[in-house]
C-alpha cells in the first residue's frame, strides 16, 4: 500500500469516528433537551389551564357573592329580578344558568324563561348547605341539568337571613361542554389527555375520553406528588389508557381543583426519534460520500503529476469560470475594450464570445443606461473592494434583461494593473419578484389595517385615525356600539349568520359616517366605534339617534331580544382639544355599559353615566334607575 493511499485509509477512519461520535452526543444532548422542553411546555400548559379553570369559577363566585348580599338585604325581590338575572348569565360565557332555591329546594328566581316548578330539596349541594354552615363557594358534579338536560358543574352559596339563620341556595351552572371545547384547542398528540380533578380525587371531566365520577384518590398524583408540592411534572402510568406517560400538575390555589395534562412517551420523544433517524441517515451519507471522495482523491493523487502542466497553462481562466458559475467573467483594458468573454455569455445573453471580442463595453449596455455606467465607473479607481451596478441590455432576439454588474481592477504587487474584472448575471427574475413583493406587501399593508368581515377599518386603523385628528380638530365625539342581545343571535341563527348581520351593520355605518365626514372601525366582536371629528354633545346625540333608527329600519329579526328585532346600544363621550384618546375609548365604553343597563336600543353619554351610573345589586345606595331595572 502507497503512502497516500495509508493516509487517505486513516483519513476516512478518523473522519468516520468523528462523525459516529458527533451523532451519538448529538442524539443524546437532544434527547435531554427535548424532555426539558416537554417539560416546560406542560408545565406552562397546566399553569395556563389551571388560570382558565380559576377565572372561570371566579366569574360564577363573584356573581353568587352579589347576589348573596342582595337577597340577604333584599329577601323577597321583585319579579322582575330574574331579568337581572338572565342578564348575568348572559354577560358571562361560562354560566348557562343562575337560579335561586327558598329554603325548601323551591326554585323561586331562575335566569331561564319562563321559571319552571322544581324542586330541588333532593340535590346534594342543597342538603349540603341546609346542614352546614358553610359561606364559601361549594363545587358540585356534573350533573344531568333539569332544565336543560346536558350535564353542568354546580357552584352554590348558602343563603342567610341577617340574623344568619338559613334561607335557601343561589346556584349558576356551567356546562362540561365549556370545559371539553377549551381543551379540545390544545394538540397533545396520541394519547394525550387533560384532565380536572376535584381536591378530594374525584374526576370532573378527563378529555378526549369525557370520563367523570371516578373517583382518583389512589393515584399517585393525590397519595405522593400533592402532598410534597403543589404542582409538578413526573412519569406514571395512565389508570385510563395503561400508557406510560409524562404528565403535568397544578392545583388550583383559589379553589378545591386539580389539573393535570398528560402526554405519552412515545409523543413527547417522537421528535427526538425522527431527528436520531434522520442524523443517522445523513451520517450514513457523508461516511458514504467520504469513502467516495477518498477513493477519488487517491486516484487524484496517482494521477495529479501527469496533469499538472495542462492545468498550469489554463488555470487562470477556468479559476474565473469555475468561481461565477452561471455568471459571465468579462476583461476590459484601460480603455473599455473587451478582452476576454466566458463562454458562458451564449447561456446567460444569447450572445457569442468571440464576435464581442475587440469590441467596446458599451455593446452590453442599454443606450439609454450607458450615461450612468459611465459615472458608476469614474470612482472605480477609488474603490478597491469594487463597485457593483445594474443596468439594462437588449439582447438580439429583443427582449430586454436587467443585469448586476459587479467590477474591480485586477492588481498585482505592483498596484493596479491596466485590465478590470468584471461579473454579470442576469437579474431580470429578480427586479420582477422586487415588483410582485412590493405590489403584495402594499395589498398586506391595506388588509391589516381592514377589518375581513365587514370592510371597515379595523382597531389599528381607529387608532391612528384618533391619534391624527385629537391634535387638529377642536372638538371630538366617540360613539361606542354595541349589538344587543347578539349571543342569543348567534346561539339561534349561527354564526354565519351572525356574521351577515354584523356585515349589514357595518355596511350602514360606514355609509353614515361618509355623509358626516366620520370615521367608523369594527372595534371587536359585535361592537363598533364611530369618530365624529368636530361634533358636540347635541350633534352626537343626535347622530347616534338617526343611526339607531337606521338599525331598526333594517329589521333583523332577533328572537334573543325583547323587542324582536336587531338593536344596538351606543354609548357617547365628547371631548375638547386637547384630550386624551384613551380617556375619551374609556368614558364611551362605560356610557355604552350604562345604555346597556338601562335596558338596552338606547345611547348615554359620558356625562350622564356618571351622574347616574349605579351599581347593579348594590341596596344600600338605591337610586332611581336601578330601580327600574331591579
Amino acid at each position: 500500500m502507497s503512502t497516500a493511499t495509508l493516509v487517505v485509509a486513516m483519513f476516512v477512519v478518523a473522519l468516520g469516528a468523528c462523525v459516529l461520535g458527533l451523532v451519538v452526543w448529538k442524539g443524546y444532548d437532544s434527547h435531554k433537551i427535548a424532555l426539558a422542553q416537554s417539560e416546560t411546555e406542560m408545565r406552562n400548559l397546566s399553569h395556563s389551564l389551571a388560570e382558565h379553570a380559576t377565572h372561570t369559577f371566579q366569574g360564577a363566585d363573584v356573581v353568587l357573592d352579589d347576589i348573596v348580599s342582595f337577597m340577604k338585604w333584599r329577601p323577597h325581590p321583585s319579579p322582575v329580578f330574574n331579568e337581572r338575572l338572565r342578564a348575568l348569565a348572559d354577560n358571562l360565557p361560562q354560566l348557562s344558568d343562575v337560579a335561586i332555591l327558598d329554603a325548601d329546594g323551591q326554585l323561586t328566581y331562575a335566569s331561564v324563561k319562563p321559571v319552571p316548578a322544581l324542586d330541588n330539596s333532593d340535590r346534594s349541594y342543597f342538603r349540603y348547605h341546609r346542614a352546614n354552615d358553610d359561606h364559601t363557594l361549594l363545587i358540585t358534579g356534573p350533573i344531568q341539568s333539569r332544565t336543560s338536560g346536558v350535564w353542568v358543574f354546580v357552584v352554590s352559596r348558602r343563603l342567610e337571613t341577617t340574623d344568619g339563620k338559613f334561607f335557601g341556595v343561589v346556584v349558576a351552572t356551567i356546562e362540561s361542554e365549556y370545559f371539553s371545547t377549551f381543551y379540545k384547542t390544545f394538540d397533545l398528540g396520541p394519547g394525550g389527555s387533560i384532565s380536572l380533578l376535584h381536591s378530594d380525587g374525584r374526576l370532573l371531566i378527563q378529555w378526549p375520553s369525557l370520563q367523570t365520577g371516578r373517583d382518583m384518590a389512589n393515584m399517585v398524583l393525590f397519595q405522593k406528588a400533592l402532598p410534597r408540592s403543589p404542582d409538578g411534572y413526573y412519569l406514571t402510568v395512565s389508570p385510563f389508557d395503561g400508557l406510560t406517560k409524562y404528565l403535568a400538575y397544578r392545583r388550583v390555589s383559589r379553589y378545591p381543583l386539580v389539573v393535570t395534562v398528560a402526554r405519552t412517551e412515545d409523543s413527547v420523544l417522537s421528535g427526538w426519534r425522527e431527528a436520531v433517524r434522520s442524523d443517522a441517515v445523513v451520517a450514513t451519507a457523508m461516511l458514504a460520500c467520504v469513502v467516495l471522495l477518498a477513493a477519488g482523491l487517491a486516484a487524484q493523487l496517482r494521477t495529479r503529476q501527469e496533469v499538472q502542466n495542462l492545468l498550469r497553462e489554463r488555470d487562470a481562466h477556468y479559476r474565473l469560470i469555475d468561481t461565477n458559475m452561471g455568471d459571465v467573467i468579462v476583461l476590459t483594458d484601460e480603455v473599455g475594450i473587451l478582452r476576454f468573454v466566458s463562454m458562458s455569455v451564449e447561456t446567460v445573453l444569447g450572445l457569442k464570445a468571440d464576435r464581442l471580442v475587440g469590441r467596446l463595453w458599451t455593446v452590453l449596455v442599454h443606450p439609454d443606461d450607458v450615461p450612468f455606467v459611465e459615472a458608476v465607473g469614474a470612482g472605480l479607481p477609488d474603490s478597491p473592494a469594487g463597485l457593483c451596478v445594474e443596468f439594462r441590455m437588449r439582447c438580439p432576439e429583443g427582449r430586454l434583461v436587467w443585469l448586476e454588474a459587479n467590477f474591480a481592477y485586477t492588481r498585482n504587487e505592483d498596484g493596479p494593473t491596466d485590465c478590470v474584472v468584471s461579473t454579470l448575471r442576469d437579474i431580470t427574475r429578480r427586479k420582477a419578484m422586487e415588483k410582485e413583493v412590493e405590489a403584495l406587501n402594499a395589498r398586506l399593508a391595506e388588509l391589516a389595517r381592514t377589518d375581513g368581515l365587514t370592510g371597515l377599518p379595523n382597531r389599528r386603523s381607529l387608532d391612528g385615525f384618533v391619534a391624527r385628528v385629537i391634535t387638529s380638530s377642536p372638538t371630538l365625539s366617540v360613539l361606542m356600539i354595541d349589538v344587543d342581545d347578539f349571543k342569543g343571535f348567534n346561539d339561534h341563527f349561527g354564526h354565519q349568520g351572525g356574521d351577515d348581520a354584523l356585515r349589514q351593520l357595518g355596511h350602514l355605518f360606514g355609509g353614515l359616517v361618509a355623509s358626516v365626514h366620520g370615521f367608523a372601525a369594527r372595534y371587536g366582536g359585535e361592537e363598533f366605534t364611530i369618530v365624529l371629528p368636530g361634533a358636540d354633545a347635541v350633534a352626537a346625540v343626535d347622530f347616534a339617534e338617526s343611526l339607531q333608527a337606521a338599525v331598526r329600519t333594517l329589521a333583523i329579526r332577533n328572537p334573543a331580544s325583547a323587542r324582536g328585532y336587531l338593536t344596538v346600544s351606543i354609548g357617547i363621550a365628547c371631548g375638547t382639544a386637547p384630550c386624551d384618546s384613551t380617556v375619551l375609548l374609556r368614558d364611551a365604553d362605560i356610557a355604552l355599559y350604562e345604555a346597556k343597563r338601562r335596558g338596552r336600543d338606547c345611547c348615554v353619554t359620558a356625562a350622564t353615566a356618571f351622574v347616574d351610573d349605579a351599581a347593579p345589586l348594590q341596596p344600600e345606595q338605591p337610586s332611581a334607575s336601578a330601580d327600574a331595572t331591579s
